[in-house]
């Protein structure tokens, strides 16, 4: 490998914590804008310029000036030196979860199930999915979507809220940013899109399904109104608490008595940047899974797919007006692809347009993901075409994942079987962990349980040697490399 050979990766370690450090200036500095801090940035650029003309007049000025600017320069320093001793422990912070504060949180009504993912033998994951949506989601039935600024104004408001930045939100995001720049972990505040409302069944199949709400946000909005709410944070010397997330403003689900129930989408303050995540089936009929590594900010050491992460604002941006009146789709797709190319095409060898061309992406299932503030996760399974051209190409991105294992995916009763034997402990209580046993993420379960699904759907309606001869079970000839992607389900970017 030449020097330069794998740009990403080598440069990877330099780039991570500048990126920190850049977007967490730039975040915090504009949160809390108001006539003090206009103040306070005019006399600092006042005195920046003072201070040059200082250094300058040092040399020719009296002896007596230049007591006295060293004298007042000393005592700047003193007085700084003495208010970061005062307030210097309270850098040092431990978040810690109440375990107790999404216990017994019940579905948001009756279209919902909730399903708690085993990830061991201590911990779950309780997600909620409606078969209602999923079914609209796997269908071709057109979603768009439209701004809602308002939410955006909301959003902003309640983040800049002077009792909201200052007393939990300033010390959350500093705490997070001070532990990623120790650890090395990625802690960047990119561009997103968040939903405000899920996307919805009509109540009248001759209409078109509204359109889902969606409002432009960041990762830090995120981070702060999504995965914060149920901790607290500690001061390190004496345990005391410096910011808590667990009061009543913070619950995104209702706490009326003894009931608790999930709140809809868009009923909370949240940025509710949704989860996309799809699994890449190969032609020489593989699924592909990779490892995340230990410097991601969740689901490290667990297997998940191939392609993962959170959707971009560049990923709708260009398809709010879409005259298709599919903007949903082409959106979730678009951030599936784009994701699936940045973790596993790690050396680079395709160009991204080239990646997309042979590639086809269809939605299987949504869900929300109650530890993270409820927020809205859609999974989905692509095929790459071509891929024998390609599979050299398809390799980690080391600074996100690792290898991880393959599924054989060679027939639909193959597939199934699979997946039910791989998602048996998460998805079942009772049994137990062994040492070797491996945990999928939670959107990479919930990406498999939704392919299980989209493949039995496939059998109750869709295969021929059902409807005519019967299942032939073990000896099922169905490829789901070639009869998942029915090109109606198959939008075009």
């Amino acid at each position: 490998m030449s020097f330069l050979g794998n740009k990403t990766q080598r440069m990877h370690p330099l780039y991570v914590p500048v990126a920190n450090k850049v977007d967490y200036f730039f975040y915090t500095a504009f949160r809390r804008i108001n006539p003090f801090s206009v103040i306070a940035l005019a006399l600092l650029i006042y005195s920046l310029v003072g201070f040059v003309g200082d250094i300058r007049s040092l040399f020719s000025d009296s002896v007596w000036d230049r007591v006295l600017y060293i004298a007042a320069f000393i005592l700047s320093g003193v007085v700084k030196v003495l208010n970061l001793a005062t307030h210097y422990e309270d850098r040092f912070t431990t978040d810690e979860i109440d375990k107790d504060f999404f216990k017994d949180v019940d579905v948001p009504n009756g279209d919902w199930q909730r399903l708690d993912l085993r990830m061991g033998d201590k911990e779950t994951e309780p997600v909620f999915f409606s078969e209602k949506i999923d079914k609209l989601l796997r269908s071709d039935t057109p979603i768009d979507i439209r701004r809602d600024k308002e939410y955006e104004k909301r959003l902003g408001t309640h983040i800049r809220k002077k009792e909201n930045w200052e007393a939990t939100y300033s010390k959350f995001l500093r705490h997070n940013h001070r532990k990623a720049m120790y650890s090395g972990k990625q802690f960047y505040n990119e561009a997103k899109y968040g939903l405000s409302s899920d996307p919805t069944p009509s109540a009248d199949p001759t209409k078109p399904v509204e359109a889902v709400k969606i409002h432009k946000t960041c990762y830090f909005d995120s981070y702060l109104t999504n995965i914060i709410p149920g901790q607290v944070l500690t001061r390190n010397r004496d345990k005391e608490v410096m910011a808590s997330a667990l009061e009543a403003g913070w619950l995104p689900f209702t706490a009326e008595g003894e009931e608790r129930r999930l709140r809809a989408t868009g009923e909370c303050a949240m940025a509710n940047e949704p989860g996309v995540t799809t699994l890449c089936i190969k032609e020489n009929d593989t699924i592909i899974l990779w490892r995340q590594n230990h410097l991601a900010q969740c689901s490290t050491g667990q297997l998940v797919a191939s392609g993962s992460g959170s959707a971009n604002w560049g990923d709708c941006r260009k398809y709010l007006h879409d005259p298709d009146k599919n903007g949903l789709r082409k959106a979730v797709r678009r951030g599936m692809e784009r994701e699936l190319w940045e973790e596993s095409v790690g050396m680079r060898g395709v160009s991204d347009r080239k990646f997309y061309k042979n590639l086809d992406t269809r939605i299987t299932g949504y869900f929300r993901w109650l530890k993270k503030g409820g927020k809205a996760e859609f999974v989905g399974v692509s095929r790459l075409r071509n891929s024998n051209s390609m599979t050299e190409n398809l390799l980690p991105e080391e600074s996100e994942v690792l290898a991880g294992e393959e599924i054989p995916a060679g027939s639909i009763a193959k597939l199934k079987a699979e997946i039910g034997k791989r998602l048996k402990k998460q998805t079942q209580s009772g049994a137990r962990f062994g040492k070797r046993d491996k945990v999928y993420s939670v959107s990479c379960a919930m990406a498999l349980r939704a392919l299980q699904a989209t493949c039995q759907e496939y059998c109750d309606r869709d295969c021929p040697h059902a409807k005519e001869e019967g299942c032939k079970g073990d000896k099922c000839p169905c490829r789901p490399f070639k009869v998942l992607f029915d090109g109606k389900y198959i939008v075009k970017l």
